[in-house]
């Protein structure tokens, strides 16, 4: 649990992950976007982390009215006070649904100004499936990819990057075309999709944590973090 905890801490933040999937260029296609109202609603996961999942909302000029977008506006409380904030887009290949996340860049993600000018905010990759009670998210994990480099079975444009003196880590730079046949060919294989189906129907990835993190997120219907007064309806 404490390195889940981990994991998302540094997902809220929206450092250049170390532990996921990482690209500098969206995942999605414009064409490929979908919008599915059983997403949206408040829910918590295993670790008691609570989820506010709704639609996304913009406006095309200053003081301009508000408009609705297929994509979602999702913050995430590990702590009451220090809340996530990303854009998630849904998004289907192959007859498969994923996620894009991305930090929500109208939101402030910092403690100060100074560190604001050295963070990087990143997308990364899940997969995702709605059961009739819960959301089952899998976020791709860095061990996988690394497998495929050493492996030499794919070619795609990253930079490798040193984290720590024993660490390095990976951020694909490809473009949305070419990171679409990547997902098309490696994430949509069909031994990755039997390995995350297996995940899905047992409700944990014990054992194969480095490979990817798994989330069930179940209806939350308490009072968001920090909230006293507003309820939140139960899905």
């Amino acid at each position: 649990m404490k390195k889940l905890k981990a994991l998302f801490v540094i997902l809220a933040m929206f450092l250049m992950s170390g532990c996921l999937v990482s690209s500098l260029h969206p995942f999605f296609k414009q064409k490929d976007k979908i919008f599915d109202p059983v997403m949206v609603g408040t829910w918590m996961d295993g670790d008691s982390c609570i989820w506010s999942i709704k639609q996304e909302k913009y406006t095309e000029y200053f003081f301009g009215p508000e408009k609705t977008d297929s994509s979602y506006q999702i913050t995430y409380y590990e702590e009451a006070d220090k809340p996530g904030y990303f854009i998630g887009t849904l998004f289907r290949i192959k007859g498969v649904n994923y996620v894009d996340f991305y930090p929500d860049p109208s939101e402030d993600h910092s403690i100060n100004d100074f560190i604001e000018a050295h963070q990087f905010p990143t997308h990364t990759l899940a997969r995702v499936e709605f059961n009739s009670d819960s959301i089952l998210i899998y976020w791709y994990g860095e061990e996988w990819l690394n497998d495929l480099f050493e492996q030499n079975r794919i070619r795609i444009k990253h930079e490798t990057v040193q984290i720590s003196p024993g660490y390095t880590s990976h951020l694909l730079t490809a473009s949305t075309d070419e990171l679409q046949k990547f997902i098309k060919k490696y994430v949509n294989a069909p031994k990755t999709n039997d390995d995350i189906e297996k995940i899905f129907a047992s409700g944990n990835n014990d054992g194969q944590e480095d490979y990817g993190v798994f989330l069930k997120l179940k209806p939350y219907a308490g009072n968001l973090p920090g909230s006293e007064t507003v309820k939140v309806e139960s899905n």
